[in-house]
């Protein structure tokens, strides 16, 4: 009986004998080998599976986005009414000399010119924020620094005079009071010593005198140190935003997504002097801050 031999890399093929070389058959081996492992590590992958089904899917971020547009809402109505228009009247007396003819006339060796004084009015604009229901505003210092008269308009567009019953210029922080009354709106102090860097800020106030103007940023730094106008002071601790202030904006609230005041808005800085570049500063809400102006409105209280 006649034997075929064959090599053991040979396979029936239904009659047909087929040969495979070896390296070839171990990049096959490799290939599939390699298919069902991926397979296999991609199904024990922790969180693959999951990570599909987490990403939020497109009606979910438009939710997101509408309840972001909904706490910015509430808390424009709801800090708004708080925020007042605060307008300084300061009386400068000037010395100046003018030609008299009757003096020169009746003394043609003395001076023709005489001293007078005249008196100019000088206006300001800023912004503030009620803190009490019985009317307690907290503004900056410079905002009514020098002041001869101070008036405050509501949000509902009434008029009240107004009397500084603390000031400190050191620190830029100044309340006021009007008796309105009645209760007012007002906002409640947070405490910026909790704020994150990242975290929405929403300034409010009068830039330029239009009277409950809302912009969105976040605060894009913490602890900043700042000179004042001149060189002549030095701030510290303050609250970086790009929300949008400007002039007028000082003394009005800088406010967190839950309506607490976390700073008082206080300057820009601008190259150019004029107009917002996106680099604003606040006074921050700390908890010393805070304490002191709770001490301020109680002290008032009890010598009323």
């Amino acid at each position: 009986m006649q034997t075929d031999h064959h090599n053991s890399d040979s396979y029936l093929i239904g009659e047909r004998p087929m040969r495979v070389s070896l390296p070839l058959m171990l990049f096959l081996s490799a290939l599939v080998g390699g298919l069902v492992a991926v397979g296999v590590f991609a199904a024990l992958r922790p969180g693959a599976a999951q990570a599909q089904t987490d990403r939020p899917s497109a009606e979910a971020r438009t939710a997101g986005l509408a309840g972001l547009e909904d706490a910015f809402e509430a808390v424009a109505a709801n800090v708004g009414p708080a925020v007042v228009n605060i307008n300084t009247e300061q009386d400068i007396r000037r010395r100046y000399y003018a030609f008299d003819p009757d003096s020169f006339f009746f003394d043609p060796w003395g001076s023709p010119y005489r001293p007078y004084t005249r008196v100019e009015t000088v206006k300001a604009l800023g912004s503030g924020v009620i803190i009490t229901s019985d009317g307690f505003i907290l503004t900056n210092a410079h905002v009514i620094q020098g002041a001869d008269r101070i008036k405050v308009a509501l949000f509902d567009e009434r008029t009240f005079p107004a009397r500084v019953v603390q000031a400190s210029p050191g620190q830029d922080l100044a309340l006021i009071k009007v008796d309105a009354g009645g209760d007012l709106p007002y906002a409640r102090l947070g405490d910026s010593d909790k704020v994150r860097v990242g975290a929405w800020a929403i300034a409010i106030g009068s830039p330029f005198g239009f009277s409950e103007t809302v912009t969105v940023g976040v605060i894009s730094a913490k602890g900043r140190v700042v000179r004042g106008q001149g060189g002549q002071s030095t701030y510290r601790d303050l609250l970086q935003t790009d929300a949008a202030i400007n002039f007028g904006n000082s003394g009005g609230p800088l406010v967190n997504l839950e309506g607490e005041v976390i700073g008082i808005n206080q300057a820009i800085f601008s190259p150019s002097g004029v107009g917002n570049i996106g680099i604003g500063f606040a006074i921050p809400m700390s908890a010393a801050n805070k304490a002191g102006v709770n001490q301020a409105v109680a002290a008032s209280k009890k010598r009323v």
